[in-house]
């Protein structure tokens, strides 16, 4: 399904003949989730028609060859094209705050005066039911190339070399994410800094947090935080499952933990060990959903990712 969708997408990209094209700068360290777009212009509509339609062709042909759609973790392995609704709490802010700086963006300012991080091409459309709705092809990349004064620059024309000093342009083969109906399709990780990602991973984590302390079943919960907060360790928080937090509570679940990945419970408050590393990593692989059954071999391993398979 998510294959036809993307397809689909291509497909109407392809015979659009409106884009509007936009510059991006953000520094998330300074402005966490704040934007700046900038209206670029092309000569003729068809040579941006052109453009769009070659990328669009090599961003099918990646898809394709990735052959995997999988819902972002924030832990797949690489070669994976990835989906997330940008209603999701990871882009809740930040998603709407680049729509709004599109529709306020500034046309006046020269291109060698922007200093990108990404560029992005909206179309714009109405789809089988007369709904008005936007098309986003996006890219982590300035494709303004400017060269500083004191190094010469020269361009040939009519197999002449001359000096120039105007800004070179090159967007690349393909770009990186397609936004679609509210879901955002990526054939790498370059959408995580555009969107401030890495900052979203731990807002998520604190808030899986406060539902585990809320569950009390670990003892020296403050510890663990600091395990948990650290490193890569947010971003498995992504797939937290509180259904696996309250079957923790039962002894029975209890003792799974304690006898298949060996986390102590301390006898005297009945709650789980973490003070060891190894306990505090495999007990949040437990709760993140990355713990498994092996099928062949009597243990567990530890997964990017897992769904239940279906027979019927």
């Amino acid at each position: 399904m998510s294959f036809q969708k993307i397809e689909t997408a291509i497909d109407t990209a392809k015979q659009l003949t409106h884009w509007n094209s936009f510059l991006i700068e953000y520094n998330h360290q300074k402005n966490p989730n704040e934007y700046v777009c900038y209206n670029i212009n092309f000569a003729s509509a068809q040579l941006l028609n052109d453009i769009i339609t070659s990328m669009c062709d090599a961003f099918l042909s990646v898809v394709k060859k990735q052959n995997h759609i999988l819902e972002y973790t924030a832990q797949n392995p690489k070669n994976i094209t990835e989906k997330l609704d940008v209603t999701n709490e990871l882009m809740q802010l930040s998603w709407p705050s680049l729509v709004d700086h599109i529709n306020n963006s500034d046309d006046s300012v020269d291109l060698k005066s922007i200093s990108a991080n990404a560029f992005i091409f909206v179309g714009n459309y109405e789809d089988n039911d007369g709904k008005n709705k936007n098309l986003y092809l996006l890219t982590q990349k300035n494709p303004v190339l400017s060269f500083k004064k004191r190094i010469p620059i020269f361009s040939a024309r009519n197999n002449t070399i001359v000096n120039t000093t105007e800004p070179l342009i090159q967007f690349g083969k393909c770009f990186d994410a397609l936004i679609t109906d509210h879901t955002l399709y990526s054939i790498n990780n370059s959408f995580e800094s555009i969107f401030n990602i890495e900052y979203s991973h731990k807002i998520v984590c604190r808030e899986r947090l406060q539902d585990l302390e809320m569950a009390d079943i670990v003892d020296d919960m403050d510890s663990y935080k600091v395990f948990a907060s650290s490193g890569q360790n947010p971003k498995k928080f992504i797939t937290y499952n509180p259904e696996i937090v309250r079957k923790l509570k039962q002894p029975k679940c209890k003792d799974i933990l304690k006898n298949r990945l060996h986390i102590p419970v301390n006898p005297a408050t009945h709650k789980f060990d973490l003070s060891d590393s190894k306990n505090a990593k495999n007990f949040t692989l437990a709760i993140c959903d990355k713990a498994k059954n092996n099928m062949f071999d009597d243990g567990v391993c530890e997964v990017p990712s897992s769904s239940p398979i279906s027979f019927t």
